[in-house]
């Protein structure tokens, strides 16, 4: 499947295009026995993309245990009833996202923890995007996943005051990742995943970029 990214043994990264030079990302974390998702995208998304790539790699979909949606936006979430009709899976999602979106079953918090394959990820909550939006950091591989918490140079997904994202960035900036995955090919990278030097790079452009605005959007 040409629209997939493999970033390790266990992580692919699955891009949907929204027009063309930019897509949503679907994260799939492929444990012994468990299968784990960050953000569902559309409605057809699980079907049209995520489904057949599971059962491509020769697994079943009830393996697929548990959702974490990073914020409520439709290209995040909308295809929360698919996945759970079609997997049974519990979907999590921050508690300020969670009255939004009534799909996601339980509600997560800043430093909570989440097994998803058979990896860890600490919640980090990262508001200015939306009031619950978070991360998901893998200390033990060094993975960074932040949904639209790091727009880059799209200064109209700053919604919340920028004291408060550049807050949440800095927070970022602080965390010791060799890769971090993105929902989408914000600029100045022009891609979803980064890694070594790129991870801190971008960041620090978002900083950049949010300290020039007059106020939020």
């Amino acid at each position: 499947m040409n629209n997939v990214e493999i970033v390790s043994d266990d992580l692919y990264v699955i891009k949907q295009e929204m027009r063309p030079g930019w897509y949503c990302c679907v994260i799939l974390v492929f444990g012994e026995k468990n299968i784990g998702v960050v953000d569902t995208g559309y409605e057809n998304t699980p079907a049209d993309y995520v489904f057949p790539l599971i059962q491509e790699k020769g697994r079943s979909l009830n393996e697929v245990n548990h959702i974490v949606n990073t914020h409520r936006d439709g290209d995040h979430v909308r295809g929360n009833a698919v996945f759970k009709e079609g997997t049974g899976a519990t979907i999590s999602i921050h508690e300020l996202e969670h009255e939004a979106v009534p799909t996601a079953d339980t509600i997560i918090r800043d430093g909570d923890q989440v097994k998803l394959g058979d990896r860890v990820f600490t919640v980090i909550h990262t508001p200015g995007h939306r009031p619950g939006s978070i991360c998901l950091i893998d200390h033990k591989n060094k993975t960074l996943i932040t949904g639209d918490s790091v727009c880059g140079e799209r200064e109209d997904l700053i919604r919340m005051d920028k004291e408060i994202y550049l807050a949440s960035l800095n927070k970022l900036y602080q965390i010791e990742a060799d890769t971090m995955i993105m929902s989408h090919p914000f600029q100045p990278a022009g891609k979803s995943t980064l890694v070594g030097g790129e991870v801190k790079e971008m960041i620090r452009a978002s900083i950049e970029v949010a300290k020039k605005l007059v106020h939020a959007n």
